[in-house]
């Protein structure tokens, strides 16, 4: 693991180097009492559904890549791996000095929000009970394989 992203109340999120391919990725790592693994297990077929229905990677969502379970002497953990994006609409926020962000910047978010509000709510029938700032993810230029 390579730095902490965040922290929630179910779970904490780490950056980490995978070699296979060569590439950062977000480990999400579920807290161990059962409730919260079953409910990472209902999480993990609700992104299956979504990435399944977005092999060309245009849907403005993010990918669930894989999913394993991690024993340590904390109990048992429900571990989930993302691809890696870099910050989200709260960081860009927060850099702005909380003045604004740039109106050609607003609407290209919101765009990508949309397209992928649009695609969970009309083709999978799902509704995203969770969206604020923290939540947005923004996808970097960056290349992925180097340091982030």
């Amino acid at each position: 693991m390579q730095s902490k992203l965040g922290w929630g109340h179910f779970s904490t999120a780490h950056s980490v180097r995978a070699h296979h391919p060569l590439r950062y990725v977000a480990v999400k790592v579920q807290k161990s009492a059962q409730h919260y693994s079953e409910a990472a297990m209902d999480e993990i077929k609700i992104l299956r559904q979504i990435a399944d229905g977005d092999l060309e990677d245009s849907r403005c969502v993010v990918k669930l890549l894989d999913h394993f379970k991690h024993t340590s002497p904390n109990g048992s953990h429900v571990c989930m791996v993302f691809e890696f994006l870099v910050d989200n609409l709260l960081t860009l926020i927060k850099y702005m000095d909380y003045r604004g962000i740039p109106l050609p910047m607003v609407k290209e978010i919101c765009r990508h929000v949309l397209i992928g509000l649009d695609y969970l709510h009309r083709e999978l029938s799902i509704i995203h009970t969770d969206l604020k700032p923290e939540n947005i993810f923004l996808v970097s230029t960056i290349d992925p394989s180097n340091d982030p």
